[in-house]
């Protein structure tokens, strides 16, 4: 086997769930390159005869995309398998994202549904500078380049196949060390590719959400919806009620500090609710919320590109001053001489 560079293996162990068909379409790239798929994937795992909701540690799944890679002898299988990824390979999910009347519409789907993808980092949409930009950030680990490179790639091959045309993109943005040579990126997304980025983002001029879809279906999509809104239902919690708190706090802390209202209403609880199963089980808002915003800010004063500020506003504080006072009742010290203590580490 083929030993990749090292910047496909920087990565971090990750938490959360993908769809077993993920596996399946693995297998599938396996036996096209004339590789036998016992040569990567665990001869235990019945890919034909799962059901279409198996879940596959993403942990796991990570893990055998460099083992692929190292057998294939390919350092950009991201991008290669990526483009292979089809809509009938999402079940429902993808009869969903076919119908739609327009690519905007498909894609606001992709970010709601993103747990039936994968539940490692919250998939994030926002407008900016005339582009909307999907995007996840790191705040439960880095999966890896291959992860991230194949589930960026597989958005934009999607975006082209429903929509029988290549789609302008603004920018693309990817968390992971930049490879020796950025030409195959370029060339396949058309646009500025940046590496050692903070997020990964896909960024796509607003006029290009109006381009149609092939077979929009308005009637499929109700009946399509309810089908995947009851797979939703069925999945298996993302983990315990603490750290389901701590990850939807993270997720929203860039847009202002989350409130118990919000939260509730990302986990799809009435307020009244989730404050009942919080106190059942002895653990307080205030509390989570700290703890996961001290996190997030401690992952992003790693990071010395970062400034005070911009680490404050990540986790939903616009002014600097303010950040300080929170992370030192955190912490215990303010944010900066954090920052200079790793120096010593």
């Amino acid at each position: 086997m083929l030993k990749l560079p090292a910047r496909l293996y920087e990565r971090d162990a990750v938490q959360g769930m993908v769809p077993l068909t993920l596996v399946r379409v693995l297998r599938d790239y396996l036996l096209a390159q004339g590789l036998a798929p016992a040569e990567v994937l665990p001869s235990r795992l019945k890919l034909d005869d799962a059901d279409q909701l198996a879940r596959f540690p993403a942990e796991a799944y990570c893990q055998l995309l460099i083992k692929a890679a190292e057998h294939l002898h390919d350092p950009l299988l991201g991008l290669h398998l990526g483009q292979t990824i089809q809509p009938a390979h999402l079940g429902a999910l993808g009869y969903v994202l076919l119908a739609c009347e327009n690519l905007g519409a498909s894609l606001m789907r992709i970010q709601r549904y993103h747990r039936l993808v994968h539940d490692i980092n919250p998939v994030q949409h926002r407008f900016e500078g005339g582009n909307l930009e999907l995007q996840w950030g790191i705040a439960q680990g880095k999966p890896g380049a291959l992860f991230d490179e194949s589930g960026i790639t597989g958005i934009v091959q999607f975006g082209r196949d429903v929509c029988g045309q290549r789609l302008p993109l603004a920018l693309v943005d990817f968390v992971n060390p930049p490879p020796a040579d950025t030409r195959p990126y370029q060339a396949y997304f058309g646009c500025p590719v940046r590496f050692g980025q903070p997020i990964t983002r896909l960024a796509i001029p607003v006029q290009g959400l109006l381009a149609p879809l092939r077979q929009p279906d308005p009637t499929l999509l109700r009946l399509m919806e309810e089908q995947v809104d009851a797979a939703m239902a069925q999945l298996p919690d993302a983990g315990d009620l603490a750290e389901m708190t701590r990850r939807v706090v993270a997720h929203l802390a860039p847009r202002g500090t989350p409130e118990l209202e919000q939260v509730a209403q990302e986990l799809r609880l009435s307020p009244r609710v989730f404050y009942r199963r919080l106190a059942e089980q002895g653990l307080n808002f205030r509390a989570l919320r700290d703890t996961a915003l001290r996190q997030v800010a401690e992952l992003h004063l790693r990071d010395p590109r970062l400034t005070l500020a911009e680490v404050g506003a990540l986790v939903g504080y616009s002014e600097q001053s303010a950040f300080s006072r929170a992370f030192k009742r955190w912490s215990g010290v303010p944010p900066l001489q954090w920052r200079q203590a790793l120096k010593h580490v």
